[in-house]
């Protein structure tokens, strides 16, 4: 009966959710469905993952509305219609195929929810890093070169507000695994999930800057990622590739801090 009663909490929880989610336009409508899909399936294999992931989004969206207006002005704010289902499931998929993976394999359980936990402090971290820096004094920079200065939003650029706030995205989804872990994750569990999430926001900006396309806006002389700048010109190629997405290079990076997760933990 106390099972039943859990999953109907959870289903009005995930129902109350994307409701929320549709009101507020933090998702569109297909990226609802996404999400819908990501925790139902989380509510019958991991209720800790579930959390994270409640956190993540709940965390995430709170900052992505917070001074909207001001990212819009820069053109680093995120799209009216609300995230897709690209970028749900670049951020979920991966997490739920591990807690399913783990039912088949208990005896790797804990490795494989660090994993997952790991791979949501990096989204959440990649969020933050993004909401918070925009909002930064300082005109972010290039992370693989310094020297050249980017508008925010533009991928591979960095601050140091937009650094903090990816510490802080990353250890607030370690500490949540910790308090809900208990016993069955010591510290150093979190503690790695946090440097991990960390490290793989820092990997997304190297590979943002390295790989993804870049133009240049020939009336105001800066990098872009669209073919067309904020000023309405018309924007020149100079490099990268046109296919390697923000979503691509999301699921990429998300997939390496899963394979470091577990690698690393082997030996913990």
């Amino acid at each position: 009966m106390s099972s039943a009663i859990n999953y109907a909490a959870g289903l009005a929880l995930l129902a109350l959710l994307a409701v929320l989610a549709k009101k507020r336009r933090a998702l569109d409508t297909k990226g609802v469905v996404a999400a819908l899909a990501v925790g139902l399936t989380l509510l019958v294999t991991s209720w800790i993952a579930l959390a994270l992931m409640i956190v993540f989004f709940l965390s995430s969206t709170a900052l992505t509305l917070f001074r909207y207006k001001e990212k819009e002005k820069v053109g680093a704010a995120e799209r009216k219609g609300g995230r897709s289902a690209a970028q749900v499931l670049c951020s979920g998929a991966v997490p739920t195929a591990l807690v399913g993976i783990s039912l088949l394999i208990p005896e790797r359980g804990a490795q494989l929810l660090l994993a997952a936990a790991s791979a949501i402090a990096y989204a959440n971290a990649d969020t933050w890093a993004s909401e918070i820096g925009s909002l930064s004094k300082s005109q972010p920079f290039l992370i693989v070169n310094p020297n050249v200065r980017v508008p925010p939003g533009v991928s591979g650029g960095i601050t140091l507000l937009g650094e903090v706030g990816a510490a802080s995205g990353s250890a607030l989804i370690a500490l949540t695994y910790f308090l809900l872990n208990g016993k069955n994750a010591p510290l150093v569990y979190a503690l790695l999930a946090f440097l991990l999430g960390w490290a793989g926001e820092v990997m997304d900006a190297i590979l943002g800057a390295v790989l993804q396309v870049k133009y240049e806006c020939p009336r105001c002389k800066v990098l872009w990622d669209h073919p067309v700048h904020i000023c309405g010109s018309e924007a020149v190629y100079l490099r990268g590739s046109k296919w390697m997405k923000n979503e691509v290079i999301n699921l990429v990076t998300e997939l390496v801090v899963v394979l470091a997760v577990l690698l690393t933990s082997q030996h913990l």
